[in-house]
Parts: C-alpha cells; sequence; structure tokens
C-alpha cells in the first residue's frame, strides 16, 4: 500500500498514530487475504472472523474502514494490487510476438490458479452501485495493452492513424474479456481438464489468429516465432 502522506500541520504524534493506523489497515486486509484463501470459492466472510485473524476487536476494525463495504473495496484494492504486480512485468516489447502473448497471458492464468478465491472476490460486485475493483484494473490493463500494441506498430514502422487506434482499442477489449471470460470459466469447474500451461497456451492461440486477422486487413504480415527487435530491423 502506498505510504500514508505527509499533510502540513500534522505534528510528530499525529503522524505516527496515521502510520499506526495504516499499518493496522493493512494488517487487517492481509488477515481477510488469508481467510479468502481457505474458504470455499464464493465465501462471504464476516467481520468478525477478520477481526479475530488480525488479532483485533471488530470495533477497531470498523473505526480502520467506513462500513463494510469500504473494508470489502479495499481487499478488492489490495488483491488488484498483487494482479498487477504480476502482470507488470509482462507488459513488455521482449521476445516474439508469440512469446509476448504468452507471457501476459501466462502470467494472468498462473496468477488466477493460485489464487481463485482472491480472484473471484476481487470482481465481485458489492452492492454499491459501482464496479468491482478488477473491473476497473481491466479497463486500465486494456489501455496499457493498447499502448503496447501501438508501440509494437510503431516499432514495426507502422504508425496507426485514428481510425485504426480506435480498432485497436476495441480489439483489446474484446480480447480481455474474451481471456477473462475463458478464465472464470475454467477456474469455477470442479473437475478441469485443462491445466494452466494447456489454457495458456490454447488463448494465446486465439488471440495470435485475431491480431493476425486484423494485422492482415491493414496489409501487414507478421511472424509470430521472430524477435521483435529483428522484425523491426527488417521493416526498416
Amino acid at each position: 500500500m502506498p505510504p500514508v502522506p505527509r499533510v502540513p500541520g500534522l505534528d510528530g504524534r499525529q503522524l505516527r498514530w496515521a502510520d499506526h493506523n495504516e499499518e493496522r489497515r493493512l494488517h487487517v486486509l492481509q488477515a481477510a487475504i488469508g481467510l479468502l484463501e481457505e474458504q470455499p470459492l464464493g465465501s462471504e466472510l464476516r467481520v468478525q472472523q477478520i477481526a479475530e485473524r488480525a488479532g483485533l476487536v471488530r470495533t477497531v476494525v470498523y473505526r480502520l474502514f467506513n462500513n463494510r463495504t469500504d473494508l470489502n473495496r479495499a481487499v478488492q484494492l489490495h488483491i488488484v494490487g498483487m494482479i498487477r504486480e504480476r502482470l507488470d512485468a509482462t507488459l513488455v516489447l521482449s521476445g516474439s510476438i508469440e512469446e509476448i502473448i504468452r507471457s501476459i497471458v501466462g502470467g494472468y492464468v498462473d496468477w488466477v490458479a493460485e489464487h481463485p478465491h482472491l480472484h473471484e472476490m476481487a470482481q465481485r460486485a458489492l452492492g454499491d452501485g459501482e464496479p468491482g475493483e478488477l473491473d476497473r484494473a481491466v479497463a486500465q490493463l486494456g489501455t496499457d495493452v493498447s499502448s503496447l500494441f501501438q508501440a509494437g506498430a510503431a516499432l514495426l514502422g507502422h504508425d496507426l492513424d485514428e481510425e485504426q487506434m480506435n480498432t485497436l482499442d476495441l480489439l483489446v477489449v474484446g480480447l480481455l474479456g474474451q481471456v477473462r471470460g475463458s478464465v472464470n470459466q475454467w477456474v469455477r469447474r470442479p473437475d478441469r481438464t485443462l491445466s494452466p500451461r494447456g489454457l495458456t497456451a490454447m488463448l494465446s492461440r486465439w488471440i495470435w489468429y485475431q491480431i493476425d486477422g486484423q494485422a492482415r486487413e491493414m496489409d501487414v504480415v507478421l511472424d509470430p516465432t521472430v524477435p521483435i527487435d529483428r522484425l523491426a530491423s527488417g521493416a526498416r
């Protein structure tokens, strides 16, 4: 979690108290994460359970969070931070196109396979009329992936016009929705016959077919097995 901002006018004791509260908030969130990992998929945790795991009384938890929804949203944000930490390392133009796709998809699939309960919690509607934090994170991820694709196109000597960028944005939204929907169906099945590696390979192939089809509409033919830097040098 980010450090507590230093607010002008607060004395040293107030700052120490703010730091202490932030540490206790993080402790509560980590307790909730631990409980979620142990419960059946989709379980609803009680504040009392979380408080006991954190070694606090329930009234202290409610002093640290405005209400139950505020606590749940903070848990979701913490989980989303864990997912982004895994994915951010994959959003680089390094290796071949198929390796880049497999790295991004594999990072997500592997994380969900390791933490299915946390993934389920992160996308849960909290009843306040706002989307779950995973929905918001996917929207931001779409922007990041679109930027990666644009950078890749520019590296290969194809500067996209506005219409092409709009098309690319829609393609990315579709790809992310496809991956997320497929992973959700897969992870919720009690009898998974497909391994995380197999699912990653299948989704990566589907993504490549769609990227390849869109590229060919722009009269661009790509070899997914050639490293990006070699493709770029050949495009010059």
